[in-house]
């Protein structure tokens, strides 16, 4: 329900200086998010090409950088989640994140296999399917619920971790998907926990 006249009072800029770089509000939004992408994606490289780390220690720091930038950005996942439902563009707009993750995710996972850390048959396909359901989360039918619900977020995280553990082949408490998971459970268990 934003208009454009909305956007030019908020952001001080003219009607020309809008129109000079983008044809609609539309496309406003879909250079933030393409902005949102090439910042995450950053950090992801990063971790990929970090020559000193194994494939598991990479695969925890990626999910606890993750988790960081995603904390950061919670009203406005929750809101473009809301959106995508309805929105063809925006869902186009979420699986651009996911092809963006990909390739610095399949180094991660093509590393593990080679390291013999992961037991995996089909590196680069296994990669892209995790990574496509780790980065549609927003598009969960609990969505809304696993924001304001601690306990529907651990038993999803916890889910959603089991199921890339084994399709990796390793054991449940070597990785971390959402990278809080260790700090969830030792809160839940009252033990100390490592990964």
């Amino acid at each position: 329900e934003t208009s454009v006249d909305d956007i030019l009072a908020a952001s001080g800029l003219s009607k020309g200086g809008f129109y000079h770089y983008f044809k609609s509000k539309e496309e406003v939004l879909n250079a933030s998010l393409n902005n949102l992408i090439e910042d995450s994606l950053k950090a992801f490289q990063e971790v990929a090409d970090d020559p000193s780390l194994n494939a598991l220690q990479k695969l925890k720091l990626f999910s606890s950088r993750k988790a960081i930038f995603q904390r950061a950005k919670r009203d406005y996942a929750r809101y473009l989640g809301m959106l995508m439902n309805s929105d063809f563009t925006l869902y186009k707009s979420y699986s651009a994140l996911a092809t963006n993750f990909y390739e610095p995710f399949a180094r991660i996972v093509e590393q593990g296999v080679s390291e013999g850390l992961f037991r995996v048959e089909h590196p680069r396909e296994t990669a892209e399917i995790l990574i496509r359901m780790m980065v549609s989360i927003p598009q969960s039918l609990f969505y809304d619920e696993l924001l304001h619900d601690r306990e529907k977020y651990h038993a999803y995280a916890l889910a959603l971790r089991t199921i890339v553990a084994r399709a990796l082949g390793v054991e449940l408490h070597q990785i971390s998907v959402f990278g809080s998971e260790a700090t969830e459970e030792a809160q839940v268990s009252g033990e100390s926990a490592s990964v």
